[in-house]
């Protein structure tokens, strides 16, 4: 059975995971994410030592880490329809049953639609020792409000 494999721990994320999406549908549209124009308290904002970026700071990793990787943790479906140039796509659940590791010392800059599955990839990689992992705030979403390209499959 997959559970054994997820752990508790695992099967906690991938549940909070799920609770959040179903609860963000049930709500109506999501919030507006900061942009230049909204100010934020802080451009970072770290729960529980892992980082969220909003847009233009992950942007400024972007272009200070040549060795940044940059993992789209959305449906192959999903990927297809856009993503971010450069970014490799290995879907949330391979992550959170082992089948994909990554590089320990490489910064890791995870994406979704809108967040939330990289928050929790980003929170299952620092339980494993990760120490620069972090997650695009809003996702796909936020880079596409805030126009920026996204590429799609030739």
């Amino acid at each position: 059975m997959k559970m054994n494999k997820l752990g508790t721990a695992g099967a906690a994320i991938l549940t909070a995971v799920f609770m959040a999406g179903w609860a963000a549908a049930a709500s109506g549209p999501a919030p507006t994410a900061p942009t230049a124009t909204t100010p934020r308290a802080s451009a970072q904002k770290t729960i529980d030592d892992k980082a969220s970026l909003i847009v233009a700071d992950a942007r400024k990793l972007m272009a200070s880490r040549k060795d940044l990787l940059l993992i789209d943790v959305r449906s192959p479906q999903e990927f297809a329809q856009g993503s971010i140039a450069g970014s490799q796509n290995i879907p949330f659940i391979d992550i959170m049953e082992g089948r994909h590791s990554l590089p320990k010392d490489k910064p890791v800059l995870l994406i979704c639609s809108i967040g939330g599955r990289s928050f929790a990839a980003v929170q299952l990689l620092q339980e494993k020792g990760y120490t620069e992992v972090f997650n695009l705030d809003g996702g796909i979403k936020a880079w596409r409000r805030a126009s920026l390209p996204l590429q799609t499959p030739k």
